[in-house]
């Protein structure tokens, strides 16, 4: 008898754990497996803001001297500064909502987050997809990155983002432009599935890091109507001599990079296939920035330009 019972409660148990699994497979990429509200920001006074863009100035300059590049510190931050009243009116973030997002890409829990307009009900909105810099934990975003993308979401537009694999709390291990490209692509089944999202009008962002891979998804043919890019990295190979730290974080990252070093980053670097991105792509280099890639410059020898793209830059 006590055999036929452990029998039995072997079997049931099979029984769940093979209909979970079933379950887990039958979940495509991009679907939302997890969403909750994003928690209150930490910054919640004007004065706390100055602060605080005080001290991420702090860390650029620190950041920017262990590389060996020098960054002055400005002396006059207030036309870097929203006003008291711009900045109570962005945090008070009025019929808009911040959700911290779980989705799957390539079968793994990845963490993201999603803002957007409140009130959904019978609407469509253009989409911006945006791709965040650093790697790993370094350059993670927070829910109010950006005051949680007022400017966008306050113009009519939802905003996703992704943190990539292995980074936030999610599931496999980043990449630095290999398959955690797959995060950037798998938005947009994401998107599809929210009911909300013009899927005809959506736009890419990327910075740093980011701007990289905006440029990958573009390589795998992500169907953007433009995008933008601000200090993007293009060519990996010279940025890696001119860098070394950051060349170290390629070899730590991506996988084969012993024995296929130049081959990776030249797959990862827009230059070498500039003639694969067929959209319109605005170009932000800020001047100040020592630790950006090298200048991408407007001129006729710009590889954007070999395929007839003749991309805009700003900030120059």
């Amino acid at each position: 008898m006590r055999k036929a019972r452990f029998l039995l409660t072997v079997a049931l148990l099979l029984l769940c754990l093979s209909s979970a699994v079933a379950q887990d497979a039958a979940l495509s990429d991009g679907t939302i497996v997890e969403q909750t509200p994003c928690a209150p920001s930490s910054v919640s006074t004007y004065e706390q803001y100055i602060e605080a863009f005080k001290r991420f100035q702090t860390r650029e300059v620190d950041a920017a001297k262990r590389e060996g590049f020098r960054m002055e510190m400005a002396t006059d931050i207030a036309p870097r500064l929203v006003s008291r009243e711009e900045f109570e009116r962005r945090s008070a973030y009025a019929g808009f909502e911040c959700r911290r997002i779980i989705y799957l890409s390539d079968r793994l829990k990845v963490v993201g987050f999603l803002w957007k307009p409140q009130d959904t009900a019978g609407k469509q909105f253009p989409l911006i997809i945006f791709n965040r810099g650093g790697n790993r934990e370094f350059g993670k975003l927070t829910p109010w990155s950006y005051f949680g993308f007022y400017t966008y979401v306050s113009n009519g537009f939802v905003v996703l983002a992704s943190q990539y694999r292995g980074n936030d709390g999610g599931e496999g291990r980043e990449e630095y432009g290999g398959a955690d490209v797959r995060d950037v692509l798998n938005l947009l089944p994401l998107a599809q599935s929210l009911g909300y999202v013009d899927m005809h009008n959506i736009f890419m962002l990327g910075w740093s890091r980011g701007g990289m891979m905006t440029y990958l998804a573009l390589k795998h043919n992500m169907p953007v109507n433009a995008v933008a890019v601000g200090g993007g990295l293009t060519d990996l190979v010279s940025e890696g001599k001119r860098r070394p730290v950051l060349a170290n974080v390629w070899r730590e990252l991506s996988p084969g990079f012993e024995k296929h070093g130049e081959a990776l980053l030249r797959e990862r670097s827009a230059v070498y296939w500039a003639e694969q991105i067929n959209v319109p792509v605005f170009i932000y280099e800020a001047p100040d920035v020592k630790r950006q890639t090298s200048p991408l410059q407007p001129s006729s020898e710009h590889p954007l330009h070999w395929c007839g793209m003749k991309p805009t830059v700003f900030g120059k």
